[in-house]
């Protein structure tokens, strides 16, 4: 026992004498460019730049990784000094594409020998050609958005009614005496369409559902959290948690996704109904390796305006109307 506890001190001892670098990893800051034009597509533009946080050198390589190829294309070893300002790393269009519109994904992995690993992700997309002919690409950050929340398109509580909601959240007015399907735009962060939500009406049976896009070719899009709720007025309305907490209960509806409904015994017979989707996802800008991105979301389009003032005009009042002056 004795050996055993002269051991254990002997390996404390050692412990305590090794230098603080074995003991925690290399640190480093990196800031991303969001957005670059190559005007020149045989040029470089700054991706990003690199910081040492530490007290003493650290080399740094970083590898460039074509997603669709499967393959890197570019290795680069920089050695950063403490004290030295941010140093800028140079990207370049990595492949030539074959149109307009076309668009690849790159992963940037930067690593020291010291344990630090970060990863960068990138798209590049052919823009447009110039004077000459020559192929404009842009490079953009693709962001992995993360615990974002998804609404089925239509207006939104906070403008409807300011105060209810600081949030984006948005409800859909149904006409359940239209049969058929119905197709409504999901949108997630306020900022990109991910997917669609249908709505399929088939006599009194009423199924809803949705998708996301590109999860059936290899998209990673993550729905952590699924909320669908119907409400027979604006009043009834009850808005669920914006951050999915494992503890936290939803408030309590009876309508699931996939699972049909009937109008008559479920809705008392309303078929002039408001439906509330509130997903929360993960999802990627640039969801494929090639030519996918998800659509930006102009909520003010002359379309998505004139989609929303037609939900309102055919909605239940959404206030009471006042009594006449003098009644009561």
């Amino acid at each position: 026992m004795k050996k055993l506890l002269s051991l254990m001190l002997a390996i404390a001892l050692l412990l305590s004498l090794a230098p603080a670098s074995l003991a925690a990893s290399d640190s480093l800051k990196v800031e991303i460019v969001k957005e670059l034009t190559f005007q020149d597509y045989t040029g470089e533009m700054d991706a990003f730049t690199l910081l040492n946080q530490n007290a003493y050198p650290v080399n740094v390589t970083i590898q460039v990784y074509d997603q669709a190829a499967k393959a890197n294309v570019q290795t680069l070893h920089v050695s950063l000094n403490p004290g030295d300002a941010p140093l800028p790393i140079k990207a370049r269009v990595y492949k030539n594409l074959p149109r307009k519109g076309s668009i690849n994904l790159y992963r940037y992995t930067i690593t020291t020998p010291g344990g630090y690993k970060s990863e960068v992700f990138v798209a590049q997309k052919l823009m447009d050609y110039n004077q000459q002919g020559q192929p404009i690409y842009n490079q953009y950050h693709n962001v992995h958005l993360r615990n974002n929340t998804a609404s089925s398109f239509g207006p939104q509580f906070r403008e409807v009614t300011p105060g209810m909601t600081d949030l984006w959240y948005m409800f859909t007015a149904l006409d359940l005496t239209v049969q058929g399907r119905q197709t409504y735009e999901l949108v997630a962060s306020n900022m990109y369409v991910i997917g669609e939500v249908y709505v399929d009406v088939y006599g009194d049976t009423v199924t809803i559902s949705y998708r996301n896009y590109y999860d059936d070719q290899g998209g990673e899009t993550r729905t952590r959290q699924e909320f669908l709720g119907l409400y027979n007025s604006y009043a009834d309305v009850v808005l669920p948690t914006d951050v999915p907490v494992k503890s936290y209960v939803n408030p309590p509806t009876r309508f699931a996704f996939g699972m049909p409904f009937s109008i008559q015994y479920d809705l008392g017979g309303d078929t002039n109904v408001l439906m509330l989707v509130r997903n929360v996802v993960d999802y990627w800008r640039f969801p494929l390796p090639t030519d996918t991105e998800f659509s930006r979301f102009w909520a003010n389009s002359p379309g998505n305006k004139a989609m929303r003032e037609s939900m309102l005009s055919f909605m239940d009042p959404i206030f009471p109307a006042l009594p006449p002056e003098g009644g009561k």
